[in-house]
């Protein structure tokens, strides 16, 4: 059976075996299964649970968000030495003995696979985080946040009016390319939303892989690339 192990800059702090009949909870709060004591950590975060001989991971609408191999995720199915961050922390899950790992594991799992949901109860769970999740928008305000998906570049906050994106050194999101321009892009807020446009610069803005030839409305986990960046975007309660 596998096992997740937390580790804390790059040092372990304990390992914790996996079980096929046990939900494995974790959060901040005494009670879980694996407490982790960072302020960043949510009381109930996430939980590990196994189901059809595969253990999926699922984010209990953190503040935080629940990040594997640095992609944001609300629900998707572990695979060996997947490393899981949580706040300051990481675990990594991986299978003691190689023998034990499902064979559908040797193929290769697509690079956006930030929802992976192969079962019926997983597909239900994800549907009642999601309603969760919007039923709380309208109650709290957010704020727009860019995780970049490669790379040790830290999160941004589009906490202003106006996000300029490109290589111009004074620019507030800085990418490299020949084709890109001084200020590449746009992301603008209004009433709580965000929008993205391209400006300048033959280098293609994409969203999801689509080009963006106009202004679009930024939707939570779409993907954003241009020049040498790819960032996702999501959203944090303030």
């Amino acid at each position: 059976m596998p096992s997740l192990t937390l580790h804390l800059n790059g040092r372990v702090l304990n390992e914790y075996p996996l079980e096929q009949n046990k939900i494995v909870k974790i959060g901040r709060l005494e009670g879980n299964d694996i407490v982790i004591n960072d302020s960043s950590v949510s009381g109930h975060h996430a939980e590990v649970e196994f189901e059809n001989n595969k253990f999926f991971l699922t984010d209990r609408q953190s503040k935080n968000g629940t990040f594997v191999n640095k992609q944001l995720v609300i629900s998707r199915e572990l695979r060996h030495d997947d490393h899981i961050t949580i706040g300051n922390h990481t675990l990594i899950f991986a299978y003691r003995d190689e023998k034990n790992r499902p064979a559908d594991e040797e193929e290769e799992m697509p690079d956006m696979a930030t929802i992976a949901i192969d079962t019926s109860r997983h597909r239900s769970k994800l549907a009642h985080s999601i309603s969760k999740m919007v039923s709380r928008d309208s109650e709290n305000k957010l704020l727009g946040i860019l995780s970049f998906l490669s790379g040790d570049h830290p999160s941004v906050k589009l906490d202003k009016e106006k996000i300029t994106i490109g290589k111009n050194a004074a620019s507030d999101i800085i990418t490299k390319g020949f084709m890109v321009g001084g200020t590449a892009a746009v992301i603008n807020r209004l009433d709580g939303h965000y929008t993205i446009s391209c400006l300048e610069g033959r280098a293609k803005l994409k969203v999801n892989y689509k080009t963006v030839k106009s202004v679009i409305r930024l939707k939570e986990f779409d993907v954003i690339e241009i020049g040498s960046i790819k960032m996702q975007f999501h959203y944090q309660h303030m």
